[in-house]
C-alpha cells in the first residue's frame, strides 16, 4: 500500500494527505532543496512549513523546480507567536502568502497557544473569507486551549498538530480533539531520533524487518494521525514512507504502551515565548 495517497477529510470539507514532509531545521545549508525534491519526486504532496523555520523561499524554489502542479500539493504553515495580535497576523498571512509565492495556503496554523491566540484566529478566519487561506487549525493547543476557542470561532479548527508519539501518546488530549472534530496530527512522531535508542521500538523493527523510524510512523499512521517526518538526506526521506507493507497487531501496540512516557519538546502550559 502507497501510504502517501491516504487522505483525511476535515470537518470543514477539505482533505489533507495523511503522509507528508516536515522541515524543521532545513534550510539550504541543512538540506532542504534536496530534500523537498526528492520528497515531491517519490510522491510525496504535502509540505509541512511555518514562518519560525524561515524557509518559505527555498520551499517555494524547490516547489518550481519540481514542475509539480499547485492542484496537486498541500501545503502547510504557522503563524509564529510574536505575530499573533490580529494587525501583525493579517500581515503575516499576505507575508507567507509572499515568501511561498502561493496564490492561497492549503493550511496555516496558530504555532503555540499565546495570549494573543483568539485575535490571530480572528484573523484567519477572514483569511478563508477573502480565499487566501483554504483551512485553519491550531499547533501545541492543549483541551482548555481548545474549550476556549471553540466557544469564540466561527470557523472551527480542522486540525491540532502537537507532540505525539508512542513515547508521549497524549491520549486524553487526541480525544477531546476527535470528540470536537478535530484531526490529530503528530509532530516529533520518531522522538527526534530517540526511537533508534528505545527497546521495544527496536525489538519490534527486527521483528518486521523495519527501522525504529518506521515503527513509530506505523503507529501513528495506524491509529489516523497527520504523520510529517522530516530528514535532510534524500534516501531517509525514501525510507520514512516504507511503512505501508506491514500492520501492528494490537499486542505490538499494547508493547509500544509500556514505553515510560516522556516529553521531548516544549511543554504548551509553560512555553516561553
Amino acid at each position: 500500500m502507497n501510504v502517501l495517497e491516504k487522505r483525511i477529510k476535515f470537518n470543514d470539507g477539505n482533505f489533507i494527505p495523511q503522509v507528508g514532509i516536515g522541515t524543521y531545521k532545513l534550510d539550504s545549508e541543512n538540506g532542504i532543496d534536496e530534500s523537498i525534491l526528492a520528497a515531491l519526486k517519490a510522491g510525496y504532496r504535502h509540505i509541512d512549513t511555518a514562518q519560525y523555520y524561515g524557509n518559505h523561499k527555498q520551499i517555494a524554489k524547490a516547489i518550481k523546480e519540481s514542475k509539480v502542479k499547485r492542484e496537486d500539493l498541500f501545503v502547510t504553515s504557522k503563524i509564529w507567536n510574536n505575530d499573533h495580535a490580529y494587525e501583525k497576523a493579517v500581515k503575516a498571512i499576505d507575508r507567507i502568502l509572499e515568501e511561498l509565492e502561493l496564490d492561497y495556503i492549503d493550511l496555516i496554523l496558530i504555532h503555540w497557544p499565546t495570549p494573543e491566540r483568539l485575535e490571530c484566529w480572528k484573523a484567519l478566519e477572514e483569511a478563508v473569507e477573502a480565499g487566501k487561506v483554504k483551512s485553519i487549525g491550531i499547533s501545541n493547543f492543549l483541551e482548555g486551549h481548545i474549550d476556549e476557542l471553540m466557544k469564540f470561532a466561527k470557523i472551527k479548527p480542522v486540525i491540532n498538530q502537537f507532540e505525539l508519539h508512542p513515547a508521549l501518546p497524549c491520549n486524553r488530549l487526541v480525544n477531546h480533539c476527535l470528540k470536537n472534530g478535530i484531526i490529530v496530527e503528530s509532530w516529533g512522531t520518531l522522538i527526534r531520533g530517540k526511537c533508534f535508542e528505545i527497546e521495544q521500538l527496536v525489538e519490534l523493527a527486527k521483528k518486521y524487518n523495519k527501522n525504529p523510524a518506521q515503527i513509530c510512523l506505523r503507529w501513528a499512521y495506524q491509529l489516523g494521525y497527520v504523520v510529517i517526518p522530516k530528514s535532510s538526506k534524500p534516501q531517509r526521506v525514501i525510507d520514512n514512507i516504507n511503512f505501508g507493507d506491514f500492520e501492528l497487531t494490537q499486542e505490538d501496540m499494547d508493547y509500544i504502551a509500556t514505553i515510560k512516557e516522556h516529553r521531548d519538546g516544549p511543554d504548551p502550559n509553560k512555553f516561553e515565548i
